[in-house]
């Protein structure tokens, strides 16, 4: 009953009822379900013990939301932090209710139907919509519209609530493609390719609809992961020889090209948001202080937490991410597990993968969607045998993380300077 209520938790969070209709705003239906969920997932804890196993990504979680929730502090902006709380809360706890229910492959598998069927859900609402949307030119509740003039406007399909943006939408499909190739058994997907192959057609019909530039170079990051997985130096090769092709493909059939040019909106609010950073290095300016400052979003979840939690928040919303990597990686080589749960941390590695590259370009630090996928990876890590089975003794997993939280923020610095040296 407890995975069922997470589920549904899950699903509405992301079809956002208060959107769909308005007249349950009053009553936060979200929050009724995470108090639902609540002693429901307690339960749970203390029937599955393995779960107490995994313990230094819960701690950095947990480390990350304390700080986050307490970074107004600083700025003497007390009350502020209530805000914070109220609006993280409900998005980290899918990390925890996913690492207590996410824990074998069946319920893995029934959290994918879930948001196969999400955003499939989307998609079927934002075709109907389209037409309606070129006819009044304008906004519908699945389509957004932009440009100015008949022959500029561009109609891009969308979700409701967090899933508003189009990018953002594009992302959420980006996260969920690599699962649909998990197999039950190993001898491959057999009859599920009947599912699989429409799916994965429609998946790329929606993110194609999406207009997303970065959804498209996220497609390139999972189809260049998995050649590298399957074909190791070969795939490397691959990738590199005809990723540009790609490129160039998709700038001949899309409106919205991929060019160093059209991202130069993007450079400008990171040029505001280094200099963010650099006024308050160690704890930031203080959460949601980006938009209330720039009137935009930092478009770069890196770039958004560093900004606003300083160096100390990205370090730990950094390492959450590393540490997952480093447990799957090492569950992929257990011998004596389920084959289902390697073949489970194979496609979870990669849907993080996509997700973080996508993310150097949206700020979506904070959204369920990542906490959710990383309590899938918790999940994982749990049905392997958690920090027992895989140790982080030895990995480095510190240093891993400093290096990616320096080099994500050089690379942001590197592109301003070349852009407008």
């Amino acid at each position: 009953m407890g995975l069922a209520f997470v589920l549904v938790y899950i699903a509405l969070n992301l079809l956002s009822p208060a959107d769909m209709i308005p007249e349950l705003a009053p009553y936060r239906p979200i929050v009724v379900l995470a108090a639902v969920n609540l002693p429901l997932a307690f339960l749970s804890r203390v029937q599955a013990p393995e779960v107490g196993k995994l313990r230094v990504q819960p701690v950095l979680v947990f480390l990350f939301f304390v700080f986050t929730c307490l970074a107004l502090i600083p700025h003497r902006l007390f009350g502020a932090n209530l805000t914070t709380l109220t609006e993280l809360l409900p998005n980290v706890l899918a990390y925890f209710f996913g690492i207590i229910h996410f824990r074998t492959p069946p319920r893995l598998r029934l959290v994918r139907a879930v948001l196969v069927f999400l955003a499939l859900f989307v998609l079927v609402n934002g075709v109907f919509q389209l037409p309606y949307a070129h006819a009044i030119g304008a906004d519908t509740p699945y389509v957004s519209v932009s440009g100015h003039g008949a022959d500029n406007m561009e109609f891009r399909i969308r979700g409701l609530g967090m899933l508003q943006d189009p990018n953002t939408y594009g992302q959420f499909v980006l996260l969920i493609f690599p699962l649909l190739f998990v197999a039950k058994n190993e001898t491959g997907l057999g009859a599920g390719w009947a599912a699989v192959v429409p799916v994965s057609v429609l998946f790329l019909v929606a993110v194609y609809l999406t207009g997303s530039r970065g959804a498209v170079l996220g497609l390139l990051v999972i189809l260049g992961l998995f050649l590298i997985k399957r074909l190791q130096k070969a795939g490397a090769l691959i990738i590199s020889l005809f990723g540009g092709l790609a490129l160039l493909a998709v700038n001949a059939y899309n409106t919205r090209h991929i060019s160093l040019s059209g991202g130069m909106d993007r450079l400008a609010i990171w040029s505001d948001g280094l200099s963010y950073f650099k006024e308050s290095p160690i704890w930031g300016i203080g959460p949601r202080n980006f938009m209330d400052r720039f009137g935009m979003t930092a478009h770069n979840s890196f770039l958004l937490v560093a900004a606003e939690l300083g160096f100390i928040g990205l370090f730990l919303w950094v390492s959450v991410s590393v540490v997952a990597f480093v447990q799957l990686n090492g569950v992929e080589r257990l011998k004596n597990v389920d084959p289902a749960v390697r073949r489970w941390a194979v496609a979870l590695k990669i849907s993080l993968g996509s997700y973080l590259f996508t993310s150097f370009f949206l700020s979506r630090a904070y959204e369920l969607p990542l906490w959710m996928l990383l309590g899938m990876c918790g999940g994982v890590v749990v049905a392997a045998g958690g920090d027992e089975a895989v140790p982080l003794r030895g990995s480095m997993w510190p240093l891993w993380t400093l290096v990616t939280s320096v080099v994500s923020l050089s690379l942001i610095y590197l592109m301003l300077r070349l852009r407008f040296a």
